[in-house]
Parts: structure tokens; sequence; C-alpha cells
């Protein structure tokens, strides 16, 4: 190796190590002619080595060529410069104007976004969503400000402190302490999470109620999380109420409320014991579980010392039934419960009609779900729906057709398929009127033949259908006050053919399962799970099967 190239190797080593400082510029095309004073007057060290240099510098009248004369280091090794002015990074400016605030909550947002590995997809998806919320806003906190809580975080923080008292569950979700004086970026962030959890479980996000079974058709309609921390967030003072509202406003899960309350109550003064509870009451199918306020205090006492934990878990599987039904029941409803083997007619909310009620069998399942009655038939037909021909009619018949006409059907075929009616009569099987609410489940109330069925106080014999006790009372209560049909105006259209009447407007009916209701003294009533769904509720929500 030539001194020559020693020296070059040397020289690029030096330049690998030089500061920013001797490169002043980047690289500009190497289309321009040599400048004057490197013909003439070549740098020190170029003249030193005697290296050969390709002139490709830029003229001096050059406009993109700022520095007069380059660092010799780059004339020797020519290197394309140019010199442009430094253009300032928009994103760091946009940073540093940012309010501390806001830096905090975009640094702690990245890490919180992406989560710990061990949360499971739902938490992933709902921390996201709040991501984008927070973006949406310009990544405006919620909750701080001026780096205090507002003063919607602690009526929120003092609501989520009393979630249970709503049979939720928010232990995953650590809230933060309401009296902090310096709230931070993390601290907004788990208030946000657990705003958004409490509102989505008060609406029923923990169980989809078709997973307790296909026959379950209720919907639960749940809150776009980002919408329901803005909502809460943004009503000052009165946060705490406006999140408790995303649990049901209906009477009858206010009254469970209280009762889960008072019965906590009575249990925290008195130790526990399943043993006990489960030995009292096991049989049991309606029990005054808290006793009324005439009873006496030994009674009261002895009652404390039995364990609650079992009614209380039915009572919150029965809050969470509640959360299944339309936030609007409606003014003028029908109300079935299916375990209670009831319906009730309700008007301007009171209760203006009860009656007796058959539901299905186990193994025939009534379906649970909200729809209008729309129309009456008098004098209905009984159209065979095919699972009772073929499980029961035929076998019975030996698959006799024939005996099965004899017996008063109207048998034909309709594209193959046998088909049978039961006209109208004493002994149709859905009596002399049958009330429609059309619904997937191809289900509604009727009257029956066997109204001795009703005395049994167990009433699950049907195939699904709902059965009615008085059904022409029932007529008149349903068409309503001022509709010119009473009950004796309907029975007058009994005879041989159907006749319809229809209602003046839909009349909202809700299928209901209730295991665990307050009556009209307080008392808190159970009624046996006849379809065993609290018990899958009661498992789904942690509370044991």
């Amino acid at each position: 190796m030539t001194a020559g190239e020693k020296a070059k190797r040397l020289l690029r080593a030096a330049l690998a190590a030089a500061p920013l400082s001797a490169f002043a510029a980047p690289a500009v095309a190497a289309q321009y002619p040599p400048r004057r004073a490197e013909l003439f007057n070549p740098p020190p060290l170029v003249a030193l080595f005697d290296v050969e240099r390709i002139p490709t510098r830029a003229p001096l009248d050059n406009p993109n060529f700022a520095v007069a004369d380059a660092a010799p280091v780059a004339v020797l090794l020519d290197l394309e410069l140019r010199a442009e002015p430094v253009k300032p990074d928009p994103l760091g400016l946009a940073w540093s104007l940012q309010p501390e605030e806001k830096r905090d909550l975009a640094l702690a947002l990245d890490a919180w976004a992406t989560g710990d590995a061990a949360l499971g997809a739902e938490r992933r998806q709902l921390r996201r969503a709040l991501t984008a919320a927070y973006a949406a806003r310009d990544l405006a906190p919620f909750w701080i400000e001026n780096g205090e809580w507002r003063a919607s975080a602690r009526a929120a923080l003092a609501r989520l402190a009393l979630a249970a008292d709503d049979g939720l569950d928010l232990r995953a979700y650590a809230a933060p302490d309401a009296e902090k004086a310096a709230p931070t970026a993390a601290d907004e962030l788990a208030l946000s999470e657990a705003v958004a959890a409490y509102a989505l479980q008060a609406r029923g996000a923990r169980i989809d109620p078709e997973r307790i079974s296909r026959l379950v058709g209720a919907k639960t309609t749940l809150p776009d999380p980002a919408l329901a921390v803005a909502e809460v967030a943004g009503a000052s003072a009165n946060a705490g109420e406006a999140l408790q509202a995303y649990n049901p406003t209906h009477y009858g899960y206010q009254q469970l409320r209280e009762k889960l309350i008072e019965l906590r109550t009575l249990r925290a003064g008195a130790p526990a014991s399943d043993g006990l509870y489960a030995a009292a009451t096991g049989n049991v199918t309606q029990s005054d579980v808290l006793p009324p306020a005439s009873k006496s205090k030994r009674r009261a006492a002895g009652l404390a010392k039995a364990s609650t934990s079992r009614v209380e878990a039915e009572i919150i599987a029965n809050m969470e039934r509640w959360r299944w039904l339309p936030r609007d029941l409606g003014e003028e409803r029908i109300e079935v419960n299916i375990p209670d083997f009831e319906l009730a007619v309700v008007r301007n909310g009171e209760v203006t009609h009860r009656t007796r009620v058959i539901v299905g069998k186990e193994a025939t399942p009534t379906p649970i779900f909200s729809n209008a009655l729309q129309y009456l038939i008098v004098n209905p037909y009984w159209n065979v729906p095919p699972s009772i021909l073929n499980k029961e009619m035929l076998p019975k018949a030996n698959g006799d057709v024939a005996a099965i006409a004899a017996n008063g059907f109207n048998v034909s075929y309709r594209g193959g398929k046998l088909v049978v009616r039961q006209p109208p009569g004493e002994r149709n099987a859905l009596g002399r009127i049958k009330f429609m609410f059309p619904n997937d489940f191809s289900v509604y109330l009727h009257d029956t033949p066997s109204r001795n069925l009703f005395a049994a106080s167990h009433r699950a014999f049907s195939h699904g259908c709902m059965r009615v006790d008085a059904p022409f009372a029932f007529a008149e209560a349903v068409l309503g006050p001022g509709s010119g049909w009473s009950e004796s105006r309907v029975r007058r259209l009994i005879g041989g053919s159907e006749r319809y009447i229809n209602l003046s407007k839909p009349l909202p009916i809700h299928i209901e399962y209730f295991t665990a209701y307050v009556d009209e003294g307080g008392r808190i009533v159970l009624r046996p799970d006849l379809y065993g769904y609290s018990a899958r509720v009661r498992k789904a929500l942690g509370l044991g099967a």
C-alpha cells in the first residue's frame, strides 16, 4: 500500500469520527464545473498528499451551495455537498406546545392501549375504544383539570364504590383514590376504564342471554363505552346518578336492589353459615327471608344467624335478568312470569288484572322474550305442530292417519307432507280463544279445555305455549277500557268459525323468568328454578351453580 493510499485510509477514518460541524451541508449533484479557487489554490491536505481529485464542485454563484469553502477532508474525498436551511420538526414543535397534562396522557396512553398480555380480548378492545375517544378530543382529559379531580370524577368514584349494591363486580378494575391531591394520567385512564366497565355491566354485558338457552330470545343493548364515559364525565356533580342510571330503572329491579342491600346489612351483623341456611330453607319455594316489622325480635335474631349468601346470589341472578328486558316496558303491558305461573296486565304502572297460567314443561320450555299482542281469535283452529304430530299423535294412533281423522281432526297433504288441523269446538286444544303476538318461537296465549289443571300449584304442563285461566276476562282486560269489548260481548262470538278482534294498538308483552321478587308486603319471594336458567346465570356470574 502506497503512502497516498494509507493517507486516504486515515483521512476516511478521520472523516467517520469527525464532528458534524465539519459537514455543514448535505450532498449536491455532481454536474457543476470546478471552482476557480480549487483549480489554482488546492487545499493544503490535497497539495500535501498529491491526491488526484475530480473537480465536481458547484460554481460560486450556485444558490444551492452556501458554504464558500468546504472542509479539507470533504474536498479531498470528493463529498457531494449541498447546504440547505434546516426545517423545523412540526411534530416536535407541536409536542413542545402541548400542555403538560396532555403530554403525560399521551405517554400513558401509548403503554396502556397495548395493555398487558394477560388482559383478555374484551378488555383490550375496551381500551382501544377509549384510546380512540381520547384521540378524538385531542388528548383532553375527561376527569382531571389543572392537576386536580373534577367534580364529575369525585361523584363517579363515589358511585363506583357502591357498584356491589347493583350486583356488579368491578374488582378487576382498580379505581383511583378520590382524595388524591394530584391525580396522574394513569389515574385518569383507570377511572375511564372503570366507568366504562360499570356502564357495560349495568346494561348486561357480562352474559349473552342466548348462551343460557337458545329459547332465551331476550336481547341486551350495550352502550358505546366512549360515549358512556363522555356522558358521565359531562354530568359534573351528578355523574354518580348518570352512571347509576345505566342499571335498570324498573320497579321490580329497584325492589330487589333494596332487598340485596338490606340482606347484606343483616349479614354484616351476624356470622354466616351456609349449612344452616341450606338446612332451613332447602325445600322452601316461597320464604320470608326478611321478616316484616311486626314479627318478633327473636325470629329476626334467629334469621340473622343463617347465611344469606345463597339468597343474595339468587337476587343478583334475578337482577341480571332484569337487564335483559327493554328499558321501556310500556306503561300498558302484559307480563308473564314463568316460575310464578302467573300473568299480569299493567296499566299506568298498576296491575289491573292478574290470572294463573300454565307454562311449558321442563322438557318443552316456554321461550323468554318480548313482543306485542296484536289480535285475538275466537273459535281458533289448532294447526298441530309437526313435533307433536310425529312424536305423539302418530305413535298413539299406531301411524293410522284415518284414526286421527276419526277423532275429529282435518287431515290433508301439502307438498307431500301430512297436515293436521283441529277445527273450533269445545274439544279444541286451544279452547275457545287465543291471543296472538306473532314471533319466531310460534308460541301464544290461549284457552284450554283442561281447566282443572289450573288448580295445581306447579303448572308446567304445556308444549311451550301458555294457557290462560279465565280467558274471556283476560280478553276484556287486554282490549282495555273504552274499547267496547266487554267479557260478555267477546263470549257472544263463540261459534263454529274463527272470529278476529284487533287491538286498537299493539300491547307490549314480556315473557319473563324471575325466581326471586319482592311482593306487595315487602317480602322476598323465592320460586323454583323451573328450567335451570337461574343456576346457569349464577354460574356465569361466578356465584356458584
